[in-house]
């Protein structure tokens, strides 16, 4: 086997920017609708014994409205109208029927939907025979 000689040919790499707001960023990262309803739920909270009672049900039976779409409905409205008091927050001019569906995404987030709640024993996530693990 023959050796040869290597050559090194390196070309010189694209120096950095060499102020931060030349740099651009390849994957754009806005905050999205779910981040400001996890904004006002986490605002919300601590302040509204109403609003965490209506999180509060697994059950239609023990929901507050006895609905557990209709305590959704009315824990969006509630997001809304703290939404409105929130500078360049868009949330308060949704749907409630979007905020809906993006609170369930929060909940999700901290593990906390309504169905994780429903199928835990002592902390520990339970699933249901035929359950495909997914959670709402």
């Amino acid at each position: 086997m023959t050796s040869t000689p290597s050559t090194n040919i390196r070309s010189r790499p694209t120096p950095l920017p060499a102020r931060m707001e030349e740099w651009e960023r390849k994957i754009k990262s806005e905050r999205t609708l779910n981040d400001h309803v996890e904004d006002v739920h986490v605002a919300l909270y601590d302040d509204s014994s109403e609003y965490r009672r209506l999180l509060e049900a697994v059950w239609d039976s023990d929901a507050v409205e006895g609905s557990l779409a209709i305590d959704n409905t009315l824990a969006a409205a509630m997001l809304r109208d703290k939404a409105k008091g929130i500078s360049g927050n868009p949330v308060g001019d949704k749907k409630l029927d979007t905020i809906v569906k993006s609170l369930t995404v929060v909940l999700r987030r901290y593990h906390n939907s309504r169905k994780e709640r429903r199928h835990t024993v002592e902390g520990q996530f339970i699933p249901m025979p035929n359950d495909n693990g997914v959670t709402d």
